[in-house]
C-alpha cells in the first residue's frame, strides 16, 4: 500500500510536474494489464478531485505527470490514485506492503517556459531508458496523442488543448520541439538548451536592493511566502550574486543560519537536478529583465 506522504503548501489552479518511483526500485507497471488499470485510476482521480492531466507516462519502476490542480489537493489526489492502484496491484500479484515510495516529487511550475520544457521531458523518458527510437512509438506515454491519427483515441480526461494553450503552441510545433531533441545523446539538452538559451542572464546583473528584488519576484513570479521552493531558490541566488547573508535574513526576517543551511542545501540538489536548473535559470532571467 502507499504510505502517507509529507505534508507541503499546496495551491488552487496550480501547475505541477510529479514523479513517483516504486519502493526500493521495483517494477510497479509488469504489464500491459497494470498500466491500463493505472489509467483506470487516474481518471478516477482526475474525475473526483478535478485534477487537469496535461501529459504522463508509465515507465516500469517509476511514472511522471503533468497535471493542474483546482483545488490545493495534490496530495489527496496523488495519496488516492497511488493507494487504489497499490492494493489493486497487490492482491493480483499476491503480495504485502508497500509499492510506492514514501515520497514523491512534485515540482510546481512557474512559467509556460518550463511547462513546454517538463513535458517534453516526460515525453522523452522512454526514449532515454532506450525502449524506443522516438517517443510516439512509446504505448504508455501521452505524447502520441499530439498527433493527427490519433486525435479520435485521446482519453476524455487528458487535457491536451488545454496544455497547449497555456503552452502558447500548437502540436506541431511541440512535437517538432521534441523530435529535435529525440536523440538519446541529446535527451537532457531539453534542459540544458532552456537553460541556456538567454545570454543575458550571465551579463545583467541584479538590483542591489534585496527588498526591490523580492518585490519583483512576487509581482511576476509569485510570493515566496507561500511558495517554499521559490524562496530557497532565490536565497540561493543571492548568496552566490554576493549578497551577505546578514542581509538576506535580515529582509526575509529568518535567521543567518537558516540562510546559510538553504544554500548549503541547494549547492548540492542543483548539481544533479535539471529541473531546478532550469527553475533558477528562469528566476534570473526574470529579475535581470
Amino acid at each position: 500500500m502507499v504510505r502517507q506522504n509529507r505534508k507541503e503548501t499546496e495551491y488552487q489552479n496550480a501547475l505541477y510536474h510529479v514523479d513517483i518511483k516504486g519502493i526500493e526500485g521495483i517494477n510497479i507497471f509488469t504489464d500491459g494489464r497494470n498500466k491500463n488499470k493505472f489509467l483506470y485510476y487516474l481518471q478516477k482521480m482526475s474525475n473526483l478531485y478535478k485534477v487537469q492531466i496535461f501529459s504522463y507516462v508509465l515507465m516500469d519502476t517509476h511514472y511522471h505527470l503533468l497535471l493542474k490542480t483546482e483545488k490545493p489537493n495534490l496530495s489527496q489526489s496523488i495519496q488516492f490514485v497511488n493507494s487504489s492502484y497499490a492494493h489493486w496491484y497487490n492482491i493480483r500479484h499476491i503480495r504485502k506492503g508497500h509499492l510506492f515510495q514514501d515520497r514523491y516529487k512534485s515540482y510546481l511550475i512557474i512559467n509556460p517556459l518550463y511547462l513546454y520544457s517538463i513535458a517534453s521531458y516526460i515525453s522523452l523518458n522512454p526514449v532515454e531508458a532506450g525502449l524506443v527510437n522516438s517517443p510516439e512509438e512509446y504505448t504508455w506515454s501521452s505524447f502520441r496523442f499530439l498527433f493527427p491519427s490519433q486525435v479520435k483515441n485521446i482519453p476524455t480526461w487528458l487535457c491536451i488543448q488545454e496544455f497547449l494553450q497555456l503552452c502558447q503552441t500548437n502540436s506541431n510545433n511541440f512535437i517538432n520541439f521534441v523530435k529535435e531533441n529525440c536523440q538519446k545523446n541529446n535527451f537532457r539538452d531539453v534542459f540544458k538548451n532552456s537553460i541556456n538559451d538567454n545570454p543575458r542572464k550571465m551579463q545583467n546583473k541584479l538590483s542591489q536592493n534585496i527588498d526591490f528584488i523580492l518585490k519583483k519576484v512576487k509581482e511576476h513570479i509569485c510570493d515566496i511566502g507561500i511558495n517554499k521552493h521559490l524562496k530557497y531558490l532565490v536565497i540561493y541566488l543571492l548568496i552566490n550574486e554576493g549578497y551577505k547573508s546578514n542581509d538576506i535574513a535580515s529582509s526575509l526576517q529568518i535567521t543567518m543560519q537558516a540562510v546559510l543551511k538553504i544554500n548549503n542545501k541547494f549547492q548540492k540538489i542543483l548539481t544533479t537536478d535539471y529541473i531546478y536548473q532550469l527553475w533558477l535559470s528562469q528566476i534570473k532571467n526574470i529579475l535581470c529583465s
